[in-house]
């Protein structure tokens, strides 16, 4: 509460950010001050912390930080019954395997409090970096080049460009590299190994963010149920699993295109930091991603 208004300077923008109303926000810092017997922020104009929420904002944090780590190290104690779980998940492992195994574990240990955000690769690994989550499941990568980061692979396959049923592209006898720029593509951050081949003239595929350098796609979709929908109402061209879209046969209009790009992988596993043990939740959700994968692959060779 303190730090969203001292980032945001700003009552009606701070209690938007925490996802709470205004006068929630008010009466909060209010119990706050009346604690301390200080006032941390003046009101008159633009909102601004006084010396005493200066010297809040400086430490306050860090402080927070150990008594979460505190807090963490005595739920490790407790067990995996009373165990308290973050999770920050990427679109497809999410699909794959993360949900089913979350719901599996609820139903094993309902006493499970835990907190499943689905996110762009670059915000998990943000995530496990600043240890705001437990665990990441999302593409490992980037992990690998952090010393201080631990992964392990879950899965690594191609990934297939896919449309709907009619598109343009369907109608060619061959597709090249130079046909997929023309099309809006929809997804996450697109790969760093593809990002030498984007055209450097603006094109309907995307664009290339010149400060972050991270490839963006025309429309950025973070969930894999957002994603089949959009691509089978447009001309938006994505890239799934085959995984997924043998998962996907029948109930939507979706197929691969004939052409393979060796830099378009799914490469995702497990992250966490080296300093941090998993706690049993952590650990046991880990062993359930682990079934479910198998089962995906066993229905696959099935099929």
């Amino acid at each position: 509460m303190i730090v969203a208004l001292g980032t945001h300077r700003h009552f009606g923008k701070a209690a938007e950010a925490l996802g709470i109303s205004q006068p929630a926000l008010t009466k909060g810092l209010r119990h706050i001050e009346k604690t301390l017997g200080v006032p941390l922020f003046d009101r008159g104009g633009v909102v601004a912390p006084t010396v005493f929420g200066d010297i809040v904002l400086e430490r306050g944090e860090a402080i927070l930080g150990s008594f979460a780590e505190l807090l963490r190290e005595i739920e490790l104690t407790k067990g995996i019954d009373s165990g308290r779980l973050s999770l920050s998940v990427g679109a497809y492992p999410a699909e794959i395997s993360g949900q089913d195994a979350l719901g599996m574990l609820s139903r094993a240990h309902p006493s499970i409090l835990c907190d499943f955000s689905v996110k762009d690769w670059p915000a998990v690994l943000d995530d496990v970096l600043h240890a705001r989550c437990d665990l990441g499941l999302a593409d490992i990568t980037e992990a690998l080049k952090y010393p201080e980061l631990e992964t392990s692979l879950v899965r690594k396959c191609p990934l297939l460009v896919v449309c709907r049923s009619g598109h343009p592209l369907t109608r060619l006898e061959r597709v090249t590299m130079g046909d997929l720029f023309e099309f809006p593509w929809a997804g996450v951050h697109i790969p760093d190994a593809a990002l030498a081949l984007l055209p450097k003239e603006v094109k309907p595929y995307g664009v290339v963010d010149p400060v972050t350098g991270f490839g963006s796609p025309r429309l950025r979709v973070e969930t894999v149920s957002g994603l089949k929908h959009i691509i089978g109402q447009s001309d938006a061209l994505s890239a799934l699993p085959r995984v997924l879209l043998d998962r996907y046969e029948g109930e939507l209009n979706l197929e691969a295109l004939p052409l393979e790009l060796p830099w378009l992988t799914l490469n995702y596993g497990f992250i966490w930091r080296r300093s941090r043990s998993l706690s049993p939740a952590a650990m046991k959700f880990r062993t359930l991603v682990h079934q479910v994968e198998k089962q995906a692959n066993k229905r696959k060779i099935a099929a």
